[in-house]
């Protein structure tokens, strides 16, 4: 499928259904999704596959603090995004610190992340609501990782939705 069919098709899914997801198709995903371009090719990112049923299920308990995302109950696949302290090149490091690019760079790597799961038939809601220093300990991250996004990771049980977007001339000024 072209990239803009692509774009129009990937929504956030909350609503996944009881199918467990093929592990062959994560390992694509994720094979695909590590060629993401990064600042100074630093790839300051770790991605944490939940996988086992038994630790989906703990997990999911990390990402409903305060009533916030109940359907996690139900997602079959977490993966955890964590950011690591970046390695940039020289030049970089004299005009920015290490980390200036991070957030971006994570950013990016989600969306390939997203993108190929729904070119693969899966669908995901990226989350930004969880208990940070829980799922470092259940992931058993380095003292230099910290998780701010998760994607669910799943088959969706929902429509396609028609998308809302802005009008082009709200959102893009040419000079």
């Amino acid at each position: 499928m072209s990239f803009e069919e692509l774009t129009k098709r990937r929504q956030s899914c909350r609503n996944f259904m009881d199918k467990p997801v093929e592990r062959e198709k994560i390992e694509k995903m994720l094979s695909v999704a590590r060629l993401t371009p990064s600042a100074c090719n630093s790839q300051p990112w770790r991605l944490h596959v939940v996988y086992d049923s038994e630790k989906v299920k703990e997990f999911s308990s990390y990402l409903r603090d305060f009533g916030m995302n109940g359907f996690t109950k139900n997602v079959p696949v977490f993966i955890a995004v964590s950011e690591l302290n970046a390695k940039l090149a020289i030049g970089s490091r004299l005009k920015y610190d290490n980390n200036h690019f991070v957030k971006y760079d994570v950013g990016e790597i989600i969306a390939y992340v997203t993108l190929i799961a729904e070119e693969l038939g899966l669908s995901t809601c990226i989350l930004g609501w969880l208990n940070n220093k829980k799922i470092a300990e259940i992931l058993n991250f380095e003292e230099n990782e910290v998780c701010n996004v998760v994607i669910a990771l799943g088959y969706s049980d929902i429509p396609l939705r028609e998308k809302v977007r802005k009008p082009l001339e709200d959102i893009v000024k040419w000079h």
